[in-house]
């Protein structure tokens, strides 16, 4: 079964510095029928205008992902880091028994970011962050193994990609799999998408990209 979140239908808070997607319930948006997919917990499309920083808060047992789409994020937290994660790079924070950091656009044009929750398996580990940066040519036609690369506490795996052409993609029925579409047009499985469709894909063996137009997809492939 492959079930259609349309791009129209996510949550948009908006504030002077920030216009956020949100395709689950996450402060400042809230809807019972959208609270969750497995464990992904979290998929806020957010595009932050330049000099503003979200004010220093703690993150306690989630795995963390900062997807950086456009422009850089500039990210600081209680481990030291201190950091300019630029366009195409993934970070990650596993936050265990708990992380404090900031985060916003530093640079001098709007930026866009995914954050993007997991729930772990395992509980108050100690607080990790990494990043890296994955190129073009490591995407392109292919989904590349972000979690590969960047670790995180639980069964699953986030996969991206950027396809000019047709590919298939072989897929485990027996898990839950969730496709967000970051840009660019395409049809997958027979259904037509666009910048911030979402798919959730269950007893399925495929995902089938159709007619890609430079088309950025990630997935991800949960219990």
């Amino acid at each position: 079964m492959i079930t259609l979140r349309p791009a129209n239908t996510r949550g948009n808070p908006r504030a002077p510095f920030i216009n956020s997607y949100r395709t689950f319930s996450f402060p400042a948006y809230y809807d019972s029928r959208y609270m969750n997919y497995s464990n992904l917990q979290t998929i806020n499309d957010d595009r932050v205008q330049y000099a503003w920083q979200v004010p220093w808060h703690e993150h306690k047992n989630m795995e963390i992902f900062g997807y950086v789409v456009e422009g850089s994020s500039h990210h600081v937290d209680s481990l030291g880091n201190d950091v300019e994660v630029p366009a195409g790079a993934v970070q990650r924070m596993s936050a265990g028994r708990g992380i404090s950091h900031t985060e916003g656009n530093t640079a001098d044009r709007p930026n866009r970011y995914l954050q993007l929750w997991i729930q772990p398996n395992i509980l108050d580990t100690e607080p990790e962050h990494a990043w890296h940066q994955f190129t073009r040519e490591n995407k392109l036609n292919q989904f590349c193994n972000i979690t590969e690369r960047l670790p995180i506490k639980q069964d699953a795996r986030l996969l991206a990609g950027i396809f000019t052409e047709n590919y298939t993609y072989a897929i485990d029925t027996t898990r839950h799999y969730y496709l967000y579409v970051v840009s660019g047009t395409a049809t997958i499985n027979g259904q037509p998408v666009i910048e911030g469709d979402g798919l959730s894909f269950e007893n399925e063996n495929r995902i089938e990209i159709v007619n890609p137009v430079e088309s950025e997809i990630i997935v991800f492939d949960l219990v």
